[in-house]
């Protein structure tokens, strides 16, 4: 498949970031490490993804080193048996995928830097947070950590300056060339999803690993590099778990499947979300997709350039008050309880290089933003669980609804 992105792509976001640096700062970024799965084997390797912004390099432990007047790469340290089993880094492929002539191995390199870094003043890089990050419950890429203690031991009167936000901020506006590649993923979800939609084929599956297989082997096949994140195939009570991955359980042929998976495409990430029924619905079950369903046809509405989303998202949640008690979940539309036990999520989230990608929640919508939008009830009394997701591109009117060819339809013949 042909590449969405030409070297002058990670050239003109090199650029842009230099713009946003003090005189005389020097910017230094690594990219990822690899990451122990058990014993000698490694989880596979996924870049960093501001590294791979800046460079589109692929490989891990390399290095980037830019200031106002040049740029040059460090290789990671060579090992000829590590070669032997994982290939060598080819240099030439490095200068051609990223624009940047200069690249260094481990000694030449570090030895530049530390010249360099005799008389600098500030430091530009990731600044690493925690080890451990608390509210995901993951440990994080020590690779940021590892540089910046490296770097403290040779510039010990620098100061560090953090460039995330600024990354951030480049990031969160979709360049052409990345619109092209989340379209792209969203509609081979969509093709996906579309497909194996039918309650015939619905039924052909006994178990959630064998849906979940199903939409992998679409993904794939239509040209995908695999899931962007974790699928999500939640039969029944599952779906109530709003990030249930375990994707283990029995599918009932008389409980709603909530499927939230999304294809990556050159790391850039579809999400979408549906929910099906191998059986014709219960009235209960309708009722509740077609509120879900009203309610995110609402909040598409309100989406679009100059929107804060803090009152999008208050504006939602009013909607969705109204829905419980046309469900008989609450007694008055205000009741925040009832809200929160129902419908404890956002609604909406920023979309690209992460699934859950930068931007600023509490600066307004511009064009060329890309984000979710995806209402969802859980009611686990009932063993009931809905959620719908649509990928849209904020337009200088309005938005696009990248995944409005995806089905709505629970129950297909």
């Amino acid at each position: 498949m042909t590449s969405y992105f030409s070297s002058d792509f990670f050239v003109g976001n090199r650029q842009k970031l230099r713009t946003m640096l003090s005189k005389g700062e020097i910017a230094i970024f690594t990219a990822a490490g690899t990451v122990q799965r058990t014993g000698d084997t490694t989880y596979p390797f996924s870049q960093d993804r501001n590294f791979w912004y800046l460079t589109g390099i692929a490989a891990p432990d390399v290095m980037l080193v830019m200031d106002a007047d040049g740029e040059y790469l460090i290789l990671p340290e060579g090992d000829a048996v590590r070669e032997v089993f994982d290939g060598a880094i080819n240099p030439m492929e490095l200068s051609a995928r990223s624009g940047i002539a200069s690249v260094f191995s481990q000694r030449e390199g570090w030895a530049r830097l530390k010249t360099q870094l005799q008389d600098a003043a500030t430091i530009a890089t990731i600044v690493p947070g925690p080890v451990r990050h608390k509210q995901a419950a993951f440990y994080v890429n020590p690779a940021r950590r590892q540089l910046v203690q490296r770097l403290r031991r040779i510039a010990r009167n620098a100061q560090f300056t953090d460039v995330r936000s600024n990354l951030a901020k480049l990031r969160a506006i979709k360049q052409p060339c990345e619109q092209a590649a989340i379209a792209e993923a969203v509609g081979i979800t969509t093709d996906t999803l579309n497909d194996i939609r039918s309650a015939r084929r619905l039924k052909s599956f006994q178990n959630e690993y064998e849906l979940e297989a199903a939409i992998s082997n679409g993904l794939r096949s239509r040209g995908a590099t695999g899931h962007a994140y974790s699928p999500i195939v939640a039969s029944g009570h599952h779906a109530t778990t709003l990030h249930y991955v375990t994707n283990n359980g029995i599918v009932e042929r008389n409980e709603l499947i909530v499927v939230d998976v999304g294809a990556e495409v050159e790391n850039y990430a579809a999400d979408i979300t549906r929910t099906l029924s191998p059986t014709e619905p219960t009235k209960r079950q309708v009722a509740v997709l077609a509120a879900v369903q009203a309610v995110q046809q609402q909040a598409l509405g309100l989406l679009g350039p100059g929107v804060m989303l803090k009152d999008y998202e208050q504006a939602v949640a009013r909607e969705m008050g109204k829905a419980l008690v046309s469900l008989g979940l609450a007694t008055n539309k205000d009741d925040y309880d009832a809200l929160r036990r129902y419908y404890p999520h956002a609604t909406s989230h920023f979309l690209g290089l992460d699934v859950h990608d930068v931007g600023d929640y509490r600066a307004p919508l511009e064009p060329g933003m890309v984000l979710t939008c995806e209402p969802g009830l859980y009611i686990p009394e009932e063993s009931i669980g809905v959620r719908l997701e649509d990928d849209v591109l904020v337009t200088k009117t309005g938005i696009k609804n990248l995944s409005a060819n995806c089905s709505y339809d629970a129950y297909v013949l």
